[in-house]
Order: structure tokens, then C-alpha cells, then sequence
């Protein structure tokens, strides 16, 4: 019975053999498939459910990864300026090798899929065969992605955005600046609470800005809940998304400019503000 494929051309016999392997292909994959369907994990009774609570951990573990490149985001900048002023000869390979290092990025990237995993009740090896089954999907995909994004722009000295983030209207260019200069100057007023006319060493100094620093992002945050949704890593991913358009970019670092000369200014001894500040 080859006498009909003798008479086909040579392209169309390439093709039929093709596609007799795709078919024989498919069958064996279907039948692996068939042989073994896996148990499904995280305590579901579908594909569905199992999809849904593998969407809720990796939400879990985004959340906590991206606090982590935040960190790396500002040693990146401060380390990249001293290599442009120091005219450092590296290249860019070697650096995000050195900053990933230098901050702990994987070992701490283990620790939060350790601890989410638990949380999750399945191990880090489930994890990673659940990702797998439910890579096809597009939610699932952004976040196993999205963790190779986040570390990226961290490295290269930009701000994280969080994978799948949906940014509430509310949270407008205005407002995302608006609610930063209220960071700015409720800092600036802890401080002065803290240190106003007082000689303050220079490790002490250190605790009392970063204890200002971050009281003031709490405060503000907890002000304007309602604008920001479900927390801070809305409120940053909105942020680095319009960090990307020049006129907000502009805008913000003036504020940040003007911040940085307040704060210079309250620890230049020959200025005024040094001296003890009369009671409001």
C-alpha cells in the first residue's frame, strides 16, 4: 500500500511524515497524561481551586519578594552613583553579580518561598511543580515572571513594580506625589521632634532618621488607606510605573531635591536651625 505515497512530491511526504510524528507525539504525550494524573495539591478538589490557591500564594510570596528588591533598589542607587563618581571600571554583568551577592537576594528569596510554602501547607518542591502545571496560565505566569522583573529593575537601580498590580484610580500622578510630600514633611517634623537643639551623635543620628523615615511612611500610608487600596506595594509599584514618564520623573525629584536640602539643613551647626525650637 505505498503506492499513493510514492506518487506524492517530496515536500508533501515531508509533511504526511510530520505529521504522523505530531500525531504519535501527541498520542504518547496524552497517554503519559492519562497514566498519571498527579494529585492535586494545596487541599484543592480541582484544577481550578488548586489554580486559585496557587494565584493567593504567589501573590504571598510577590508581596514579600518585592519588599526585598525595594532594599536592593536603593543600595543599587547608592552604589552606582559612587562607581559614576569614582569612574569604577566593571561591567554590568559583574555588578548585578556583586549587588545580588552583596544583598542576599536568593538566600532571602529561599527564606520567603520556605515560609510562604509552610504557610501554604506544601513544600518548595510542590511549589515548583505547581508553577509548572499552571505556567499556560496568564495570571500565574506574570507573577513566576514578574519575580525576574522586580529583581532586574532593582539591580539596574530602579523602583520594583509588583507583578498583576491593579493601580486604584485614585492613586493619580497628583496624589502619588501629593502623598510623598507628606512623607517628606512629616519626617522632617520627627526628626526636629527628636533631635531639635539637642547635639546628637552621628550613630544616633543614623536610628533617629531611619525611625522618622519609616514612622512617616506608616503614618501617611495609614492617612490615606482608602486612596492606596491594599498597601504599600500598590502605592510603590504606582510610583515606578510613572517613573517612567519624563514630566512626573521631573517633578518628583524636585520634591525629593527640596526634602534632601531640608534635611541638610537642620544638621549644618552654623545654621539656625540648630538652635531649640520654641514651643508650638
Amino acid at each position: 500500500g505505498s503506492g499513493m505515497f510514492d506518487q506524492l512530491g517530496d515536500g508533501q511526504r515531508a509533511v504526511l511524515r510530520l505529521a504522523g510524528v505530531a500525531a504519535a507525539t501527541g498520542f504518547v504525550l496524552w497517554l503519559l497524561n492519562r497514566e498519571a494524573p498527579r494529585p492535586r495539591m494545596l487541599g484543592a478538589g480541582s484544577h481550578e481551586e488548586e489554580r486559585s490557591r496557587l494565584v493567593e500564594l504567589l501573590r504571598e510570596l510577590s508581596r514579600r519578594f518585592f519588599s526585598v528588591c525595594m532594599d536592593v533598589a536603593s543600595v543599587t542607587k547608592t552604589v552606582r552613583a559612587k562607581i559614576e563618581a569614582g569612574k569604577v571600571d566593571i561591567t554590568e554583568e559583574a555588578l548585578r553579580e556583586q549587588l545580588s551577592r552583596q544583598c542576599k537576594v536568593f538566600e532571602k528569596l529561599a527564606d520567603i518561598q520556605a515560609e510562604v510554602a509552610t504557610q501554604f501547607s506544601c513544600t518548595v518542591e510542590e511549589l515548583q511543580e505547581l508553577q509548572q502545571r499552571h505556567f499556560k496560565d496568564s495570571e500565574v505566569r506574570t507573577y513566576v515572571e514578574g519575580f525576574k522583573a522586580m529583581l532586574d529593575d532593582a539591580l539596574g537601580g530602579d523602583m520594583p513594580v509588583l507583578p498583576n498590580v491593579q493601580v486604584p484610580k485614585e492613586l493619580t500622578e497628583e496624589k502619588v506625589l501629593q502623598i510623598l510630600a507628606e512623607v517628606y514633611a512629616l519626617e522632617t517634623k520627627k526628626v526636629l521632634d527628636k533631635v531639635g537643639g539637642k547635639q546628637v551623635s552621628v550613630k544616633d543620628l543614623g536610628e533617629v532618621l531611619s525611625l522618622a523615615h519609616r514612622d512617616a511612611w506608616d503614618d501617611t500610608f495609614e492617612a490615606h488607606r482608602a486612596a492606596i487600596g491594599e498597601g504599600r506595594e500598590v502605592y510603590h509599584s504606582a510610583l515606578a510605573l510613572y517613573m517612567k514618564e519624563e514630566t512626573f520623573a521631573k517633578k518628583r525629584k524636585k520634591i525629593d531635591a527640596a526634602h534632601q536640602q531640608r534635611m541638610v539643613k537642620l544638621f549644618q551647626p552654623e545654621t539656625k536651625a540648630a538652635a531649640p525650637q520654641p514651643a508650638a
